[in-house]
């Protein structure tokens, strides 16, 4: 393994905490991969909350999807973060 890989113990490690601060039952679903992490919440319109929660400040807007969402990123933990919320929610 290279140095520069994240290891997948350490983001699992964030991760976890990650969860612990903004409670499981606020995510509907996790993707992680080495150094990145994509959360999905329960509900969409608590997106922005979470993202606030997370100190994530970069926002993209999909206006083609149905519905419209914001994805929300930044790093967390050394964790590249992305989080989905409807668009026009704001922090």
């Amino acid at each position: 393994m290279h140095t520069t890989t994240p290891s997948l113990r350490a983001d699992i490690t964030v991760l976890t905490e990650i969860l612990e601060g903004l409670g499981e039952d606020r995510v509907a679903g996790l993707t992680l991969m080495r150094g990145s992490l994509r959360i999905e919440p329960s509900a969409l319109v608590d997106g922005a909350m979470i993202a606030r929660e997370l100190g994530l400040g970069s926002r993209l807007d999909h206006c083609m999807a149905v519905p419209a969402i914001t994805d929300w990123s930044g790093t967390v933990g050394g964790l590249e973060c992305h989080v989905r919320a409807v668009t026009g929610a704001s922090l």
